[in-house]
């Protein structure tokens, strides 16, 4: 027989896992890793917003799909608004449509939140805005923890090595991608085109350990099946941004097919294999 986990089966394992009243939590989530979940994730918003109480806010991406730029005469067709569905799974899609959910108006690196500040850190978020900017106010002034719920490998990165990509200037050749999506503002159709670095998370994982050892790791423990932690944001963003300034390639991952990080930064080191099949 299968295993199911019921809201508050799930509000016990976030409470052990140390969260409390009034939290900021910016939340990555692998549903398939907890186990059945009745209900789903829509059962997880409700024991997460119960666990961090009307003072407390959830925060997830929401991101959305860009296509080649010039678009298509069929990609030009999908149009990003308010209630297009994420390629991010499960949980960012029931926090889109959650009817409590305020979502940022970024076209493509679309953030959601629920709870009291949700509206204050979406508003904020615009086309005009740096890609991961809402991170880095929760990690800089907002007092967010990330709350991962699914291994490392199944869930890449704690939300702040991004911010410091961008914060520190690194850059990247990438393909021309964009979108259209309607300004709620002019009410009018725009093209939106990528402008930020971005690129491959695997890396991303190299910063546990000095996670880890400057005790940025706030607590482990299991949500369901899921192996979870809690990162303070702010830690581990002035880990990366000191780590980073140093040797920027610390973030870059070890596959040696990834031309994305073998020969799309500025300091990649310009060697990839290829493979026929």
């Amino acid at each position: 027989m299968i295993e199911t986990i019921d809201k508050q089966h799930l509000i016990e394992d976030l409470q052990a896992l140390g969260i409390i009243q009034g939290e900021v939590l910016y939340t990555k989530v692998s549903m398939s890793s907890i186990g059945y979940v009745v209900g789903g994730a829509k059962t997880l918003i409700d024991a997460l917003l119960e666990v961090v109480g009307p003072a407390g806010t959830i925060i997830t991406n929401a991101f959305i799909t860009g296509y080649p730029i010039p678009l298509s005469q069929k990609n030009a067709q999908k149009i990003s608004d308010r209630y297009t569905s994420s390629y991010a799974g499960a949980f960012a899609n029931a926090m889109v449509y959650h009817p409590d959910a305020v979502c940022s108006t970024h076209p493509i690196q679309r953030f959601v939140a629920i709870g009291a500040y949700a509206k204050e850190l979406m508003a904020s978020h615009t086309p005009e805005s740096p890609a991961y900017d809402v991170l880095r106010i929760l990690a800089q002034s907002a007092g967010g923890q990330n709350l991962k719920i699914g291994t490392d490998a199944k869930v890449v990165g704690v939300g702040t090595t991004h911010v410091a990509q961008e914060l520190l200037g690194f850059q990247k050749n990438n393909p021309r991608l964009g979108v259209n999506y309607y300004d709620y503002e002019t009410k009018q159709i725009k093209t939106f085109e990528r402008n930020w670095s971005g690129g491959c998370g695997v890396g991303f994982n190299n910063f546990i350990p000095f996670y880890r050892d400057a005790g940025a790791i706030k607590s482990e423990g299991r949500v369901g099946n899921a192996d979870s932690k809690i990162t303070d944001m702010r830690e581990t963003l002035e880990i990366e941004l000191e780590m980073l300034s140093k040797e920027p390639r610390l973030f870059l991952c070890n596959q040696p097919t990834c031309k994305d990080c073998r020969l799309s930064w500025d300091f990649s080191d310009g060697s990839v294999l290829s493979y026929k099949f």
